[in-house]
C-alpha cells in the first residue's frame, strides 16, 4: 500500500467523507488515488478560498473535523481567510498541503513555497512529513490537536514524492478526542451565586451550538430571559418564550431596552468570547453592579475586556447539566413585548427589513440560513426569526466578505436540507459568483439571495456616518445579476418590490439544485449600526 492510499484509508477510518480543494501537481498522487475510493470524495470549487471556508463551515456547524487538501503554496495562500476563520471560531480543520518533491526543494521548483510558513501564526499545530513512515502518526497527531479543546485548524505538509512511496510504517488508531477537565468546584460557586440572585439574563455565544435542549432545561428552573450574541443566533429559536433576540451588533429593540433595567443581578455568559460585537462594543456599563459568571472551554477568553466575578473552564454539556442543581425561581419573565418597533416605510425600493421578516414564511421551517458579511447582515441579526427546526451561521467577528461560499461545506453536511444564503453584491463578485458553478456541478440545494444595491453598502454607510462622506468608488453601476446567472444555466428570479417576497413561495416550491434571487434594492432604508460609533476616533476641533 502506497502512502497516498494509506492517507485516504486513514481519513475514512476517521469518518471523513469529503475533502475540499483544487488539484495541483503537488498533491496529484493523492488526487489520482481518490478515484479508487467510493467512501470519500473531493469537492472541487473554483477557488481555494471556497475550499477553506467550506471545510471551516462544515467543522463549525457539525463540530466534526473539516478537511481541505491544497497545493502547499498557492493553494494555501488562497485559502488563508478560511483557515483564519477556523482559528477565530475554534473550528477543527485539517489542512493537507502538497509540497514539491524533496530532491527539488530549494532549487526553484514550480509552486515551491512551504505552506507551514504561511499558516504557522494561525494554526494550533503544523508539521511537515519528512519520510513515509511518519505520515500516519503525524496525521493522527494533527487531527487530535485540531479536536482538542479549544479546537482549531492544523496543517500537515506532505511532499509529493512521499505520497507516491510504499508505506512501511505501522497502522495507527483512529484519532482520539480529549475531554475538557470541567471545574466542578467553580460550578458549585456558580450555583450559589445564581441561587442568591433573583433576576438575571443568559447570554448565549457560538460555543452553545447544539445545546438548545439543555439550555431550555436550565431555563425551566431559572426563568431568566435569554439573549444571544452574533455567534449564538439560531441556537434557541427566536420565538422561544424567553428569547429576546440578538444583543450587541444590531440588537433587537427589546434586548437593548431590557439590558438597561436595574433588577438584573447576574449575567450568565455561556460559550462567548465577550468580544466587541457581543458586548455592545465593549460597553463598560454592561456588567456594572451585576455578577458575571463566564463559562467557556478556553481559558484565553477570560478577563480580556471584562473581568468576570467567576470565570469557569468547563465543557458546556457538563456545565449545563450541573447548573440544573439550582433552586427553581418563581419568576414570570415570559416575553409579551414586541422584539422590535413597528415597521415604518421611510425609504424607497424593496425593504430589507420586510425581506428578512417575511422570508421565514416563504422557506421551509428547517431551512439553514447563512449570512455573508455586509450591510444585509445588520437586518438579518435584528429581524430574521429562526425557527426551532432552522439554523443560522455567520461570523461577523472575523468579518470576511464572501465567507458564505462555505455553504458548499454545509450542503455536504445536509445534502437534502434547503440552505438559504444571503450575500451582498460586493461579496458575490468577490467570492460567490464563481462558486454558483460549483453548486450547479454538484447539484447542491442552495438558494442564493443576492442583495443587489450596486454598492459596498456597509462600507458606504459607515464612511458616511463617521466621516460625513463616502468615496465614489464604493458605488457601482447597476448590474443585472439575474442575467449573469441565467448565462450560467442556473435558475434565477429578480425581485425589486417588497410585495414580491411572499410570491416567492410558489416559485421556489420543490426546486432542486441552486437558485438565485436577484434582490434589487438601494441604500435608502436606515438601520442603526452601533459599530460606526466605535470608529469615530477623531474629535472636532
Amino acid at each position: 500500500m502506497r502512502v497516498r492510499e494509506a492517507i485516504l484509508n486513514y481519513l475514512i477510518k476517521n469518518d471523513i467523507k469529503t475533502l475540499y480543494g483544487i488539484p495541483s501537481g503537488t498533491f496529484s498522487a493523492i488526487a489520482d488515488c481518490i478515484d479508487d475510493f467510493d467512501e470519500i470524495e473531493l469537492v472541487i470549487p473554483k477557488n481555494e478560498a471556497a475550499a477553506g471556508f467550506s471545510a471551516t463551515k462544515y467543522a463549525r456547524v457539525s463540530n466534526k473535523l473539516g478537511v481541505c487538501i491544497l497545493a502547499g503554496s498557492v493553494g494555501v495562500a488562497n485559502a488563508m481567510n478560511g483557515i483564519a476563520e477556523a482559528e477565530q471560531t475554534k473550528s477543527p480543520v485539517l489542512v493537507i498541503g502538497g509540497y514539491v518533491n524533496q530532491p527539488d526543494q530549494n532549487l526553484g521548483a514550480i509552486q515551491e513555497l512551504e505552506g507551514h510558513r504561511l499558516v504557522k501564526n494561525i494554526v494550533k499545530y503544523y508539521t511537515v512529513v519528512e519520510n513515509e513512515k511518519e505520515t500516519l502518526p503525524k496525521l493522527k497527531e494533527a487531527m487530535e490537536k485540531a479536536l482538542e479543546y479549544p479546537r482549531g485548524p492544523v496543517f500537515v505538509g506532505i511532499p509529493v514524492n512521499i505520497q507516491r512511496e510504499e508505506y512501511t510504517g505501522e497502522d495507527v488508531e483512529k484519532a482520539s478526542v480529549k475531554n475538557v477537565k470541567t471545574d466542578y468546584s467553580s460550578l458549585d460557586k456558580a450555583v450559589n451565586i445564581i441561587n442568591n440572585c433573583k433576576n438575571g439574563v443568559i447570554l448565549l455565544g457560538g460555543g452553545c451550538r447544539g445545546l438548545s435542549d439543555k439550555i431550555k432545561k436550565l431555563e425551566e428552573k431559572l426563568n431568566w430571559r435569554i439573549f444571544y450574541t452574533s455567534g449564538g443566533k439560531g441556537i434557541i429559536e427566536d420565538d422561544y418564550r424567553l428569547n429576546m433576540g440578538n444583543y450587541g451588533f444590531c440588537s433587537t429593540d427589546l434586548a437593548s431596552e431590557y439590558m438597561q433595567r436595574d433588577d438584573i443581578e447576574c449575567v450568565l455568559a455561556l460559550g462567548s468570547q465577550l468580544g466587541e460585537l457581543a458586548t455592545n462594543y465593549f460597553d463598560k456599563t454592561l456588567f456594572e453592579n451585576r455578577k458575571l459568571i463566564h463559562i467557556d472551554v478556553d481559558k484565553k477568553v477570560f478577563e480580556k475586556a471584562f473581568k468576570a466575578d467567576l470565570p469557569i473552564i468547563a465543557d458546556l454539556n457538563d456545565a449545563l447539566d450541573y447548573l440544573c442543581k439550582i433552586d427553581k425561581k418563581d419568576l414570570n419573565n415570559d416575553i409579551k413585548e414586541s422584539k422590535n418597533k413597528p415597521y415604518v416605510k421611510d425609504h424607497t425600493g424593496l425593504s430589507m427589513r420586510l425581506l428578512y421578516e417575511n422570508i421565514t414564511n416563504v422557506l421551509p421551517k428547517n431551512t439553514f440560513y447563512m449570512q455573508d458579511i455586509g450591510l444585509s447582515m445588520a437586518f438579518a441579526y435584528k429581524y430574521l426569526s429562526v425557527s426551532k427546526d432552522g439554523e443560522f451561521e455567520c461570523n461577523p467577528t472575523y468579518g470576511c466578505m464572501g465567507s458564505s461560499v462555505g455553504a458548499l461545506g454545509v450542503s455536504r453536511l445536509y445534502p437534502n436540507r434547503p440552505i438559504a444564503v444571503f450575500i451582498g453584491d460586493g461579496s458575490f463578485y468577490m467570492n460567490g459568483m464563481s462558486e454558483l458553478l460549483t453548486a450547479k456541478k454538484y447539484n447542491m440545494n442552495i438558494l442564493y439571495f443576492v442583495i443587489n444595491n450596486s454598492a459596498l453598502g456597509l462600507v458606504a454607510k459607515g464612511q458616511k456616518s463617521v466621516y460625513g462622506r463616502a468615496h465614489k468608488g464604493f458605488f457601482n453601476e447597476d448590474i443585472d445579476i439575474h442575467k449573469i446567472v441565467e448565462a450560467m444555466g442556473i435558475p434565477s428570479i429578480q425581485i425589486n418590490d417588497s410585495q414580491q417576497i411572499n410570491g416567492l413561495k410558489d416559485l421556489l416550491k420543490d426546486k432542486k439544485g441552486p437558485i438565485v434571487i436577484d434582490v434589487v434594492t438601494n441604500l435608502s432604508e436606515n438601520i442603526y449600526i452601533d459599530r460606526f460609533k466605535t470608529l469615530k476616533t477623531e474629535t472636532n476641533s
